[in-house]
């Protein structure tokens, strides 16, 4: 959990706290999303499966 609260905790584009966290596997949102950055390629979970794609928060599940 303390990786979801470093990436989706801090993520730029969502109001703080954003809620739930981990929106690769879980799913978006159903907050307001502002792109204003994305830090899902840095988070250790993005790369440790090999996702592609950003904003989770906004579109949803990884593939």
């Amino acid at each position: 959990m303390n990786i979801c609260m470093d990436y989706c905790g801090t993520c730029p584009s969502l109001p703080f706290p954003p809620q739930p966290y981990l929106f690769c596997a879980r799913g978006n949102s159903d907050q307001t999303i502002e792109k204003n950055g994305c830090k899902c390629p840095a988070c250790p979970v993005y790369i440790s499966n090999g996702l592609k794609g950003m904003y989770f928060c906004e579109t949803g599940k990884a593939p």
